[in-house]
């Protein structure tokens, strides 16, 4: 199983760095998770879009759903047309993105996307990946994501702070993929991690490799990295846009 960095940014893009996203493949499954804006041009570079047998949006805010609209585009206006995409969203997401685009019962958003509501608790298979979901700690319905290959797993915390649910969905995970959007102790929002949490979050769920993402733009990631390491006890890496990992 490969994870294919598209996107990484916290809040917003800067140049050359989209914001949340990444490729999840399989010799036979590929999944897009989360699709914060600048990741569908991204996405190009690494497979053909219509290839994708699922999309996974952890929550409503842009920097990681609002490229599913530029998707739609591609899937209905361009040169090959596919409809009925699997999209696995927490709550709001598809009410929000039908209501932006003041999409009816009949209009072509519908038949593009196959939408499921996904929260806590549930367990999909896609392909050969089997998904489980855990709620993050997060103001709107936000969800973790763990995927399983042939005994290989990886957890996507997407946004969330400190959160018992999302750490137990991490145990013993091979791969961590945790937000770190704030840097030190102190932190103007509960509901994201500092550096130091994410390492303490990977330490707590025996995670085996610990790989930062959600870095807000403003931050040194090396100062992340320190920071995280400190409290993971072992070497991080950080989530580089267009880099794959090997999980």
């Amino acid at each position: 199983m490969q994870l294919t960095v598209l996107g990484s940014n916290g809040t917003y893009p800067t140049a050359g760095r989209p914001a949340s996203g990444f490729l999840l493949r399989t010799p036979s499954t590929a999944i897009w998770m989360d699709a914060g804006s600048g990741t569908c041009s991204a996405l190009q570079e690494f497979i053909d879009p219509l290839e994708l047998d699922a999309v996974v949006l952890s929550h409503v805010h842009p920097d990681h759903c609002i490229d599913l609209l530029a998707y739609f585009h591609l899937a209905c206006y361009g040169p090959r047309i596919r409809e009925e995409i699997p999209v696995l969203a927490a709550d709001l997401i598809e009410q929000r993105m039908c209501a932006f685009i003041d999409a009816g019962p009949d209009h072509a958003f519908r038949r593009t996307f196959a939408f499921r509501t996904v929260s806590g608790g549930d367990i999909v298979l896609v392909g050969d990946i089997e998904l489980a979901f855990a709620n993050t700690e997060h103001p709107v319905p936000t969800v973790a994501t763990r995927a399983t290959w042939r005994g290989r797993s990886l957890v996507y915390t997407a946004d969330t702070g400190p959160s018992p649910a999302v750490t137990a969905l991490a145990a013993g995970v091979d791969v961590l993929l945790a937000e770190a959007a704030y840097q030190g102790t102190e932190k103007p929002w509960p509901h994201h991690m500092t550096a130091f949490e994410a390492g303490d979050m990977g330490a707590q769920a025996g995670a085996q490799r610990l790989i930062l993402t959600h870095i807000g733009p403003a931050f040194d990631p090396n100062r992340s990295l320190i920071d995280a390491e400190s409290t993971f006890g072992a070497p991080v890496r950080l989530a580089i846009p267009g880099s794959t990992i090997s999980i």
